[in-house]
């Protein structure tokens, strides 16, 4: 219980953009104090509980953690119900139509933040869908939908502490900033992004056994065929034809190369 309370005050915090300082004003403590709630060393007397649940708009349950596992159960339910909104069958080729039924899920994932509007799973997720129909349209409607990606990447960005969404953020700024024309910033973020050894797909291979690794390899697998593809796509965006992506004769040897230097039989 420690822990948790310890995670949702410095969450409630940076999210409010105070300082531990200005809450320890508020409750009457010293910083030391809050700083030591924060790290997990030790949890504010019960008297306090009230009063930072007020500072911070919020029930003393979700300040201790109580409706964490009931909050849980209700985002998982709405992404069922985003996933069957966004489900579209494939072209012809197995890939899938991006596109379909995206302004729904749009509606769908606006209204759900209203709920829980500090999910930032389903800020990524909204911020996604934006830079996504921002390829179909032009002129002012494409900036609203733009702006509106960047403000919730930028807002993860500032308030959340979890790696995994930031990161995710960052890579949708990238792509955001990109379509406006401002390559070069797009670049130098993507260029702070962890690259694939720092991964944790990377990591897992170094770790996993048996039948774990075999599931992990085949996850790898997935992924390396959809940035592959994803380049090559890109590629024919800019005019590539078949026979010039044909003649990328390099890849094949490096895959010919990176199987012969596992079987050396």
């Amino acid at each position: 219980m420690v822990i948790r309370i310890s995670e949702i005050l410095k969450e409630l915090r940076l999210k409010h953009g105070n300082t531990q300082g200005e809450l320890a004003d508020f409750l009457g403590v010293t910083v030391q104090s809050v700083s030591k709630w924060e790290r997990g060393e030790g949890m504010p007397d019960i008297s306090f509980l009230p009063q930072i649940a007020g500072y911070y708009c919020v029930s003393v349950d979700t300040l201790l953690g109580v409706d964490k596992e009931q909050k849980e159960e209700k985002i998982k339910k709405i992404c069922t119900e985003y996933n069957r909104i966004r489900q579209c069958p494939p072209r012809e080729d197995g890939t899938l139509i991006v596109e379909n039924n995206i302004e729904e899920g749009i509606d769908f994932i606006r209204a759900a933040l209203c709920d829980f509007p500090d999910c930032w799973f389903f800020m990524q997720l909204l911020a996604s869908d934006l830079w996504g129909l921002s390829k179909l349209k032009d002129g002012k409607e494409k900036d609203d939908l733009l702006n509106e990606a960047e403000s919730l990447c930028r807002k993860i960005l500032e308030y959340c502490t979890e790696n995994r969404w930031r990161n995710c953020a960052t890579e949708i700024l990238c792509l955001v900033l990109f379509e406006r024309g401002d390559k070069k910033q797009a670049i130098e973020m993507a260029y702070n992004l962890p690259d694939a050894v720092g991964s944790n797909d990377y990591m897992l291979t170094n770790v996993l056994e048996d039948g774990e690794l075999e599931r992990q390899l085949n996850i790898s697998v997935r992924e390396f065929i959809r940035l592959a593809y994803l380049s090559f796509q890109k590629l024919i965006d800019k005019g590539f034809s078949k026979e010039r992506l044909r003649e990328q004769k390099h890849i094949k040897v490096q895959l010919d190369a990176m199987v012969n230097s596992i079987y050396r039989d």
